[in-house]
């Protein structure tokens, strides 16, 4: 019995040892009330979504590409309000992107980065002068766009 006893206390050693920065930083931030953050900023997303918050003015509208199913959509959506959300499939025909750019004066062109290969309407756009990357690191790619060298109709 001395023995479990001693393992465990030597496990509950480790632990403290192992997780000790954590727990003090974690705390700290229970101290001054913000456990939320200290959760949030672990998350690549959010890291992206708040650096995208101070280039995108509230007042633009930008275009996401992403897969409904993962989720992510909402949750860029809601740090990035009041802006305008546009969501269309990663997968897109790229005349259909330059008309919704077009159609809707997007000035941002978000696309969360995924596993699956760039669809064409991505492709056309990393392509096109209309289109200028914003340096950003974060799991996902943003573009400025001037929406006004755009101006042609939707043929498919």
């Amino acid at each position: 019995m001395g023995l479990i006893i001693g393992l465990w206390g030597l496990q509950v050693l480790w632990l403290i040892w192992h997780f000790g920065p954590e727990a003090a930083d974690l705390a700290q931030r229970a101290a001054r009330g913000k456990i939320g953050t200290a959760i949030r900023q672990e998350e690549p997303l959010y890291r992206w979504a708040t650096a995208l918050q101070a280039v995108i003015p509230e007042s633009a509208t930008y275009v996401f590409l992403d897969d409904y199913a993962a989720g992510k959509e909402i949750e860029i959506r809601y740090y990035l309000t009041p802006r305008r959300h546009i969501l269309q499939a990663p997968d897109l025909p790229a005349s259909f992107l330059f008309f919704v750019l077009h159609q809707e004066q997007a000035a941002f062109l978000l696309i969360r980065e995924t596993q699956e290969p760039l669809g064409p309407g991505v492709k056309a756009a990393l392509q096109s002068p209309a289109f200028q990357p914003v340096k950003i690191p974060g799991p996902g790619l943003a573009f400025r766009v001037d929406f006004s060298r755009l101006g042609w109709g939707f043929y498919d």
